[in-house]
């Protein structure tokens, strides 16, 4: 995963139900509604303990990571344990509380792992879908079928092929880009109906847009217009303050990603 900044974080907990009301507005559902679209969940109002556990290796712990994911849970009705301990014994004190699920992230992969169940997920893999279940269902709330209809993909690492992915499944056309050619073109040669363009990205001919890198900032507002959807699931965000002005951009550094994390258990834990 992609290292978070504390400031990419600090206001989550704050500012979740604010970002609930203008999620809906863009898409016509809620987080929760969208994350079970994404895995393929039918309704589902079960809840199973859950811990968040911090991670002491590599660069260290985020200040205000496990409150924030663990405020992302409890939004979603989730009795949530903050582990006091971290790493192994973090991980022990879960499951000596009996919780069912435990998130836990270091500076290379943010994973929901099953205590006492097979179930795993992984956040790229959650947040690439994630994203492309928010873009489509933004598209449909503006009367646009996503059949057939081109979405630009802006990298071909884990998050990117797991929204192409959605996007085929959804009938829509993934188109890939990224800064390595070959890498855009194994993906999209591993979907029936898709296609990949050279780098740079040809933003300005694309209404709908994913941008799963991590380069903030490149999306201007002259290469957006008022009917522009941009899913922007990476940190920092690809389109500027001007873009975020005059196209619909759906943004955040964590919330997403979490919530399709949970739902995906669930499903496991269903299956």
């Amino acid at each position: 995963m992609s290292r978070l900044l504390e400031s990419d974080i600090d206001l989550i907990e704050t500012q979740l139900q604010d970002y609930e009301d203008l999620f809906i507005r863009q898409t016509g559902c809620t987080m929760e509604e969208i994350a079970q679209k994404a895995v393929g969940l039918r309704e589902n109002t079960k809840r199973v303990k859950t811990a968040v556990i911090s991670v002491t290796s590599g660069l260290g712990m985020i200040t205000g990571y496990s409150q924030a994911v663990g405020a992302i849970l409890r939004h979603l009705r989730v009795e949530t344990l903050i582990a006091e301990k971290t790493d192994v014994a973090g991980l022990q004190q879960a499951y000596l509380s009996q919780c069912g699920i435990a998130f836990l992230a270091d500076d290379y992969v943010c994973a929901a792992l099953g205590i006492g169940s097979a179930v795993h997920s992984d956040n790229s893999w959650s947040t690439g879908r994630g994203f492309a279940a928010a873009i489509i269902e933004a598209m449909r709330k503006q009367g646009i079928n996503p059949l057939q209809e081109r979405v630009l993909i802006i990298g071909a690492g884990p998050v990117g092929e797991a929204a192409a992915h959605y996007i085929a499944e959804q009938q829509g056309i993934p188109v890939i880009c990224d800064l390595d050619d070959n890498k855009a073109a194994s993906l999209a040669a591993t979907l029936d109906q898709s296609a990949w363009v050279s780098s740079p990205a040809p933003i300005r001919q694309f209404t709908y847009i994913i941008d799963a890198g991590t380069t903030g900032d490149f999306i201007t507002e002259e290469d957006v217009t008022e009917k522009t959807i941009i899913a922007a699931p990476g940190m920092p965000c690809g389109a500027t303050a001007a873009a975020r002005e005059k196209a619909m951009v759906i943004h955040n550094p964590l919330e997403i990603g979490i919530i399709t994390m949970y739902f995906d258990c669930m499903k496991q834990l269903e299956d």
